[in-house]
């Protein structure tokens, strides 16, 4: 696993180096967050402390208020600054109290996708499918839930991977790639125009 979240990291910030000075200021699929802000906030674990982030969470009601906030502070920052201190703990294993390190896996990997299906038509090529499979399964447990996934997210849904050894779950099928899985899962629409299956009419 911490090969895999290596790998990820470092591939991300090999592509957020190829962007030019517009993309930063471009809307995401993040609502409200640009690019720069969702690169601030894969940052967020490596530049904020627990206390501080505690105490971000008692002031904004919540992780949710808290990490908008400090994407939005860290945000700020030159982007080159931003994908050094990526690279630079491209190692870490850190991840949320009471979640696993599949977790910080699994936010890279959508966040990157927010990042490029913004600008680019979905596509899944750029990540080797068994990377994924350690983000369907933890997304498909309920410690995602309420991070990751809307609560019933999944209800009544069978996820079938086409290009990993990955099916979960009964009732309306969802087939494609993994990580259009994983994306629509979370809720990422560009996803759907690589799934099909009855279950999607429910994602939709």
């Amino acid at each position: 696993m911490k090969e895999l979240l290596r790998d990820q990291r470092l591939a991300t910030a090999r592509h957020l180096r190829t962007l030019d000075l517009d993309a930063w200021s471009r809307p995401s699929l993040c609502t409200g967050w640009r690019t720069r802000e969702v690169l601030a906030h894969l940052v967020t674990p490596f530049e904020v402390s627990m206390p501080r982030m505690a105490v971000s969470m008692l002031r904004h009601r919540g992780p949710a208020g808290a990490m908008d906030v400090w994407a939005r502070t860290l945000g700020r920052r030159a982007p080159g600054d931003l994908i050094d201190v990526l690279e630079a703990n491209a190692d870490s294993t850190f991840h949320p109290p009471g979640l696993p390190l599949e977790a910080p896996l699994t936010d890279v990997l959508v966040h990157t996708l927010d990042i490029r299906w913004a600008v680019e038509p979905p596509a899944v090529d750029h990540v080797d499918p068994a990377h994924v499979l350690p983000a369907l399964e933890f997304l498909t447990t309920p410690r995602a839930v309420g991070v990751f996934l809307t609560r019933g997210r999944l209800d009544g849904i069978r996820l079938e991977a086409d290009d990993v050894d990955f099916t979960w779950g009964e009732g309306e099928t969802v087939r494609g790639p993994a990580l259009a899985l994983a994306a629509g899962a979370c809720g990422r629409t560009p996803a759907y125009d690589l799934l099909d299956g009855e279950g999607l009419t429910r994602w939709r």
